[in-house]
């Protein structure tokens, strides 16, 4: 969504072009004083300021500054009853987009918006695109980082879901380094490892004496990512009694720590991640609804390292790099029969699991230049025999389990075109599933991956009897 901010004490004229913007799906706000103006720039991330510059208080150019300095530098817009070149050229010099007369007609001032709109996309896409510690360059990999270099350049909430191990956290530092924010703090909020006990204190902080042991004023963690991203890792453990009063501070901005008797202002952007159904959660009542609904504006999901395989070549050399780094120890490389062991096991603790591995291997075999399946520790060597992945057969375990007598018999009992048709209609049930669960039920992200028109997708789920959305009993056709 695009915030416009207008600031002019004419009421008549705010409204005027209010109405005259809102036809394009722009969020208006108004202020009608400076004071006011600064303050709700401060409170939101404003892509455009409308910016008069006459008011009883002063004038415009004073807060100008002001407003190209804060964390996503919206364009501004100057608009005055008259044209005073002097002022017109001040204000350029000072960060201004343009400068137009209050007089000019509505046509003229939405396109003076929409050109400052246009500008600002493309003076965002050409920031440097910083991927640390994000390895690889698999179709899926790059789906994610493209999603998630757009999410950098807006500053609307985002929710990375993904399971454990994948690297959320990795590609929300991504997100916040490509974003306007990147010179600012990033707070990492582990949710998981606070009690419900200090979760409120930690989070809004507290003033001295709010409590007993309270000896002196302590900021918290919504206070130091003013300016910033606010990361929440693993969202789904903030304590339930905390989540009204987290959406209440995303809804205005404010919060009152422990103690305080007035609302502080911390203007941070907010990005989650979690490794749990939170859809399912608020289904069950284990997470608002309006919460969720509040943080997965933008909802980016990191795919597990087996639908990634082709990385791990990347990802073995990167992390031997780091490893020999950090040990300062000499590098090593793999052998082609590890690398294949490597590439073929099932990876349940993705990219987590698999650096945990080559530091297990680098310190079994300190003095090797190249690694050997030899050098895996019995407990990881024989796990890897265990759970190598099986997708060139396609069989389940149960199918690998049984003898070919097993099989012989169940399928003698279809004729070949039954078998076939069935067949068929088993693996695309189970890729629609699958493919449904991974886009989180968004029907442009299934239609992109899966290479299917709208139609057809609607078609298929309808076939199969899967729900488009998650909101959709799932006994009944969507």
């Amino acid at each position: 969504m695009i915030n416009i901010l207008i600031i002019d004490d004419d009421e008549l004229f705010s409204l005027g072009l209010s109405d005259a913007l809102a036809g394009n799906g722009y969020r208006i706000y108004s202020a009608s004083s400076l004071t006011e103006g600064i303050r709700l720039a401060r409170s939101r991330d404003m892509d455009i300021v409308f910016l008069d510059l006459q008011f009883p208080e002063g004038s415009g150019m004073d807060i100008l500054p002001n407003l190209k300095a804060l964390p996503n530098s919206p364009e501004i817009i100057v608009i005055t009853a008259s044209l005073d070149e002097e002022n017109a050229e001040k204000a350029i010099q000072e960060g201004a987009w343009d400068f137009i007369k209050k007089t000019s007609s509505q046509l003229e001032m939405k396109l003076s918006c929409q050109r400052a709109l246009d500008y600002r996309n493309k003076r965002l896409a050409l920031s440097p695109v910083r991927r640390e510690g994000i390895v690889g360059s698999s179709q899926a990999l790059m789906y994610c980082l493209e999603e998630t270099a757009k999410a950098a350049r807006s500053q609307t909430e985002v929710l990375f879901t993904g399971e454990t191990g994948t690297g959320k956290e990795v590609f929300a530092r991504a997100l916040h380094d490509n974003s306007p924010r990147r010179d600012q703090n990033l707070v990492v909020v582990d949710c998981a490892s606070m009690t419900e006990s200090i979760a409120g204190s930690e989070l809004f902080g507290y003033r001295k004496g709010a409590f007993t042991g309270a000896n002196h004023d302590k900021p918290g963690l919504i206070y130091k990512a003013n300016k910033g991203t606010l990361f929440l890792d693993e969202v789904s453990e903030l304590p339930l009694a905390l989540q009204k009063s987290f959406l209440r501070v995303l809804e205005n901005q404010t919060y009152r720590p422990l103690g305080q008797n007035h609302e502080s202002v911390s203007n941070f952007r907010l990005v989650c991640a979690s490794n749990r159904d939170l859809h399912d959660m608020a289904r069950k009542k284990e997470f608002r609804e309006d919460l969720l609904f509040r943080i997965q504006t933008v909802t980016i999901n990191i795919p597990p390292l087996r639908k990634r395989l082709d990385d791990i070549e990347d990802l073995v050399r990167y992390h031997l790099r780091e490893i020999a780094g950090q040990s300062g120890t000499r590098g090593t490389s793999v052998s082609p029969d590890l690398m294949d062991l490597l590439i073929a096991y099932s990876w349940p603790g993705n990219v987590r699991e698999l650096v945990n591995t080559l530091k297990a291997l680098t310190a079994s075999a300190p003095q090797e230049r190249v690694l050997y399946p030899s050098h895996l520790p019995r407990d990881l060597h024989v796990n890897f025999l265990k759970h190598s992945k099986h997708t060139e057969t396609g069989l389940s375990e149960t199918e690998r389990a049984a003898g070919p007598g097993d099989l012989q018999e169940e399928l003698l009992d279809q004729d070949w075109k039954t078998f076939c048709a069935l067949s068929q209609a088993k693996y695309e049930k189970s890729y629609l599933q699958n493919l449904m669960e991974v886009c989180n039920y968004d029907i442009k992200e299934a239609m992109l991956r899966s290479g299917l028109s709208k139609p057809r997708l609607y078609s298929l789920l309808k076939k199969y009897s899967i729900p488009r959305s998650w909101r959709t009993d799932k006994n009944t056709e969507p």
